[in-house]
């Protein structure tokens, strides 16, 4: 039952999945309290090994993925606005009572889901339009802080790129 939701609302799901990574953004503790976020070096075995330029060129792709998610949301409102047509089209052409009935609620139903995308694609534009930057003073003091910094505006980075993926998607 719930995979048909999921089929017919996919914001739900959408909704339900940004509830999880946000959760991983700002975690708490058993109190309550927010703790600091891990970074994507606490899994990797021998993670002292990776040095500070592989990480900033990491850190650089995290923007680069950023900027392709959002022109495809972009692209996304330009095919809402051009979906109504063929479907006004499509009821003018028959002209069975029966045939026009089924366009029109088609057509309701198509429009409605339109104008829940293009929210969904305005609110990634929009809502979810932050980025998580290494702070100057990690630059200014030694390369362990740096790395730490790396670390966490990393992983920030890409659990926002996987909510942006998934608005993007869901539209």
């Amino acid at each position: 039952m719930k995979k048909i939701l999921d089929i017919i609302f996919p914001f739900i799901g959408n909704w339900e999945a940004k509830k999880i990574i946000k959760g991983k953004m700002f975690p708490k503790n058993e109190l309550g309290e927010e703790t600091i976020p891990t970074g994507i070096l606490t899994n990797i075995e021998n993670s002292d090994k990776i040095s500070v330029e592989e990480l900033k060129e990491q850190y650089e792709n995290t923007f680069k993925t950023k900027d392709k998610l959002e022109d495809k949301a972009k692209t996304n409102i330009i095919g809402i606005t051009g979906a109504s047509g063929l479907l006004s089209s499509l009821s003018a052409k028959f002209e069975n009572s029966f045939v026009a009935l089924f366009a029109i609620i088609l057509f309701i139903a198509s429009v409605t889901y339109m104008i829940v995308a293009g929210l969904l694609v305005i609110h990634v534009l929009i809502g979810e339009n932050e980025t998580y930057i290494v702070k100057l003073s990690s630059i200014v003091n030694d390369k362990e802080t740096l790395r730490d910094d790396y670390d966490k505006c990393i992983a920030q980075n890409q659990r926002k790129n996987i909510i942006r993926n998934n608005y993007v998607f869901t539209s």
